[in-house]
């Protein structure tokens, strides 16, 4: 008996040679660009993945490339540039990178342009601060370099320390206590207000470090109050670090230290010296 060969089913195929070079664009997770095909078959075709290769490049598992979905439907006849997306490893470096993609039984080369990304990450996002008889305490924060650029941090961090009571409090605090006889001395008055919410520096002490795309770490951070916060308060301060934030909600108890109040006690001091001196 003679063997019967099953006709071949038709498929969307790319359009022009294989010759012609594709460009993709964007950060390692989201390469965008256009993928020219055509029907020639007189059927409705569809798509719903391409192959994807490369002898270096690895996709967002950190395994070699393969296949990515990808859905394309075109009526007989019917050509269109069908928008795709590459999902390469998040580590992979900024800059031009080859790699092919097959559709049917024609393969073609790709440019795929990766974009620098920053993206710094730590957990927990929001630590709070029991600020008793020391002005000193340190924390484990997990870091991680989750974009495609080393990321050096330095051993020291500085941000303003800032009492819980709002801008807007502050802002009628500052209207009711201001001498109202003109617009000049009220505005003055707010001012002042929202000045005093500022309640000093926190510093921030670390090891200096580089973290690499990809690498994660425990970090102890060493948090530094300053020793004129007044006792029973709630301040805040918001670190940043890169694209990272980190919220630090400050409670200062009824025995904030001897240094803290010996602390309070030459500030002013040094306060009522310059007043003297002007």
């Amino acid at each position: 008996m003679a063997a019967t060969h099953e006709a071949e089913r038709p498929s969307l195929q790319l359009a022009g040679t294989s010759k012609k070079r594709l460009f993709f664009t964007g950060p390692p997770q989201a390469l965008t660009g256009l993928i020219p095909l055509v029907n020639h078959s007189d059927a409705k075709l569809k798509l719903r993945s391409i192959g994807l290769s490369s002898p270096s490049l690895k996709g967002a598992a950190r395994l070699p490339l393969g296949t990515m979905p990808f859905y394309a439907r075109l009526h007989p006849g019917e050509q269109a540039d069908v928008p795709g997306t590459i999902m390469l490893d998040s580590s992979t470096p900024p800059g031009s990178h080859r790699l092919e993609i097959t559709v049917g039984d024609t393969t073609v080369p790709v440019e795929a342009h990766v974009e620098e990304v920053v993206d710094l990450r730590m957990s927990p996002a929001q630590i709070t601060i029991l600020a008793g008889s020391t002005t000193s305490f340190t924390r484990t924060l997990v870091v991680e370099n989750a974009g495609n650029v080393d990321l050096p941090t330095g051993e020291l961090c500085e941000t303003p320390i800032v009492d819980s009571n709002d801008l807007a409090s502050a802002l009628v605090a500052g209207i009711n206590d201001s001498d109202k006889s003109t617009i000049e001395a009220m505005v003055k008055g707010i001012l002042l207000k929202w000045g005093e919410l500022n309640a000093g520096t926190l510093v921030t002490r670390r090891p200096a470090m580089v973290l690499h795309p990809g690498q994660k770490l425990a970090v102890e951070i060493r948090f530094e109050l300053p020793a004129t916060l007044k006792p029973l308060r709630h301040y805040w301060a918001n670190l940043q670090l890169y694209n990272a934030a980190l919220s630090v909600d400050i409670y200062t108890t009824a025995n904030y230290g001897r240094k803290a109040a010996d602390g309070r006690k030459k500030a002013a001091k040094r306060g009522k010296t310059r007043e003297s001196a002007r």
